[in-house]
């Protein structure tokens, strides 16, 4: 036998389902946070071996060639040496009164074709022994062209009209000086390479002690990239 509806009881039903469909179509569903795509680094405008590109695209910092195309030789006679020293009394066996003087060589090939603001030349990759600034006099820089490194660069004259540049005067530093007209001169000639030589004001002192400026990041005897840089300047493209 069937029981009959309540009537009230039918409402109370018809409701409270009424109240629960609608509670459940007024929550919204949990937001999803889209997936972040990193962004990709910036590609170096220009970067090689031997240069590294500041972050100003007019601004190019140029690492020292090191290797076969750099050294020191002495400046009394012929002979050569693969460190990046300048002063006197290098060995027990050295001539005394007479020193040794720095090659530098830099590749240009980053260098955009335009007008030179400013260059400089600097280190911070320095050693002294004695009292070579004293002693010797300013440590300079004088441009120079050679097309290969060795013994016979020990008399090389300066480049007629080149630059040249007081680089040191204190063991304190700084150890840097401009040079400008150097690498615009050699992108107007078409040479490839910036390329100066470093030496003190005397070669020795006969006192028969040794006064040397020593440039290395490792090993005093190693010439390698990155011991010197090169900062060069251009005008901005218009």
């Amino acid at each position: 036998m069937n029981n009959p509806a309540v009537p009230g009881q039918t409402s109370l039903v018809a409701l409270t389902l009424f109240l629960l469909l609608l509670i459940a179509c007024g929550q919204s569903a949990p937001a999803v946070s889209p997936t972040q795509v990193a962004p990709s680094p910036e590609p170096a405008t220009r970067q090689s071996d031997a240069s590294k590109q500041s972050g100003v695209s007019n601004i190019v910092v140029i690492r020292n060639q090191g290797g076969a195309m750099e050294g020191h030789t002495p400046r009394g006679f012929q002979g050569m040496g693969t460190g990046l020293f300048t002063g006197d009394n290098l060995n027990p066996r050295f001539p005394n009164g007479d020193g040794v003087q720095i090659f530098l060589t830099f590749d240009l090939s980053a260098v955009p074709a335009r007008k030179i603001v400013s260059v400089v030349l600097r280190s911070d990759n320095v050693s002294i022994r004695g009292m070579p600034l004293k002693d010797l006099g300013a440590l300079r820089a004088e441009e120079i062209r050679y097309a290969k490194f060795s013994s016979a660069l020990w008399n090389l004259d300066p480049l007629p009209g080149g630059a040249d540049c007081e680089f040191a005067t204190s063991p304190n530093g700084p150890f840097k000086c401009a040079l400008a007209e150097t690498v615009q001169r050699s992108l107007n000639d078409s040479y490839p390479l910036a390329q100066f030589r470093l030496l003190l004001d005397r070669a020795g002192d006969n006192d028969g002690n040794p006064d040397m400026v020593a440039f290395f990041i490792a090993d005093s005897n190693t010439n390698q990239p990155g011991i010197f840089e090169l900062e060069v300047t251009v005008e901005p493209e218009s």
